[in-house]
């Protein structure tokens, strides 16, 4: 090895990915159905009224209800939303751009996380944004063949993986659940994962204490 070439992280090579990435993520538009509306209420009833946060993906039908019930929340996603005003068109990997440290009472994201190829950055940046005693709410699918290898997940993942990430990027799990969006299909079953910072640094070593078994799927 040549110890006078630089060993930091080589950044213009994580850009030219960055720029491949975009250039071959297919475009995609995801169809919107009523029994999506199950994982929905799972997240409103863990949010309270006068909080601010956001909604990482754009689950539309979320914040409608979420600014019905006087939350004020804002759509994050990278399309644009048909109806709700208050929104934010970007990729969540610049979330940071957009929001100040500490800012926010709650993250929400649903069924978004496992197309992040960067999960663990991702989860550091909701860190910085959540105010001391804020909620980070994920739902993400179940792991399986079907969603492992959908064109556009990166990070489909079985439950102690996700719960490995979520506690390296300083996150306590206070509730763990499982459900299904789509009844009828066995593979429409997604895992719900409710969690406030614990550290503000990336922990890189130990696991939680006290790891509950996972949930069998049912609601």
């Amino acid at each position: 090895m040549d110890q006078s070439q630089p060993t930091g992280p080589d950044t213009d090579s994580f850009l030219r990915f960055m720029q491949d990435m975009q250039q071959a993520f297919p475009d995609k538009s995801y169809r919107w159905s009523k029994a999506k509306e199950r994982s929905c209420r799972w997240l409103i009833k863990r949010i309270a009224s006068g909080a601010v946060g956001v909604d990482v993906g754009g689950t539309e039908y979320l914040c409608k209800q979420l600014a019905a019930n006087g939350v004020d929340v804002t759509c994050f996603d990278m399309g644009k939303p048909l109806e709700f005003k208050k929104y934010v068109q970007d990729d969540m990997f610049n979330i940071l751009r957009h929001f100040e440290p500490k800012s926010l009472d709650f993250i929400t994201t649903r069924h978004t996380l496992e197309h992040s190829f960067v999960p663990l950055y991702q989860l550091w940046a909701y860190n910085q944004l959540l105010k001391d005693g804020g909620k980070l709410m994920v739902i993400v699918p179940m792991y399986n063949d079907r969603w492992v290898w959908m064109d556009t997940h990166f990070a489909c993942l079985p439950p102690e993986s996700w719960a490995m990430l979520f506690h390296r990027a300083g996150f306590k799990v206070t509730e763990f659940d499982a459900g299904t969006w789509k009844p009828a299909g066995a593979e429409f079953i997604e895992y719900r994962f409710c969690m406030e910072v614990e550290s503000r640094s990336l922990r890189l070593h130990g696991r939680p204490e006290g790891a509950k078994a996972m949930p069998s799927g049912e609601d």
